[in-house]
C-alpha cells in the first residue's frame, strides 16, 4: 500500500491497487489511504455477489485454498489456474468451487490450453493449405 501511495503522489493519472484484497475493511483502508480504485478480481471470480454482500453487512472474505508449495512460479501457476477455473464456473452459469484442488485445477488448464493449440494449429494449416 505504501508504494501505491508514493505512485499515486506522482502520477497523473488514477491509480489502483490490486492482489490479494478480500475484505471491505482492507479494501476501505486501500481507498482511505488515498489510492483512487481497488482491485478485488479474485474475490470476485469466488463470489460475484461479494459487493452485495458487504453491503448488507456481511463479513465475507473468500478465499482460494492456500497452495504451500515450494516451486514458487508452478504455484503462482496453480493459483491463477484456480481463479480461471471459477471464471470459467461462472460463464457456465454454475456455483463457483473455492475448494478446488490447485493441482486439479492446473491440469485442467494445461490440458484446455493444449486443446486449444491443436485447434489453432490445424485451423492454421487449413488457412494456408485449403
Amino acid at each position: 500500500m505504501e508504494f501505491a501511495r508514493d505512485i499515486r503522489a506522482v502520477a497523473k493519472m488514477p491509480v489502483m491497487l490490486t492482489g490479494g484484497i478480500r475484505s471491505q475493511p482492507v479494501a476501505e483502508q486501500v481507498v482511505r489511504s488515498g489510492v483512487d480504485t481497488v482491485g478485488i478480481g479474485t474475490a470476485l471470480a469466488i463470489n460475484p455477489n461479494l459487493p452485495r454482500d458487504w453491503l448488507s453487512g456481511k463479513d465475507s472474505a473468500p478465499a482460494l485454498m492456500p497452495i504451500r508449495w515450494k516451486n514458487k512460479p508452478l504455484a503462482s501457476l496453480a493459483n491463477m489456474a484456480a481463479v480461471k477455473f471459477q471464471l470459467r464456473k461462472l460463464s457456465r452459469g454454475k456455483a463457483t468451487n473455492p475448494r478446488v484442488s490447485p493441482l486439479r485445477a492446473l491440469i485442467l488448464q494445461q490440458a484446455s490450453d493444449a486443446c486449444r493449440v491443436r485447434q489453432y494449429r490445424q485451423w492454421m494449416t487449413q488457412r494456408i493449405h485449403g
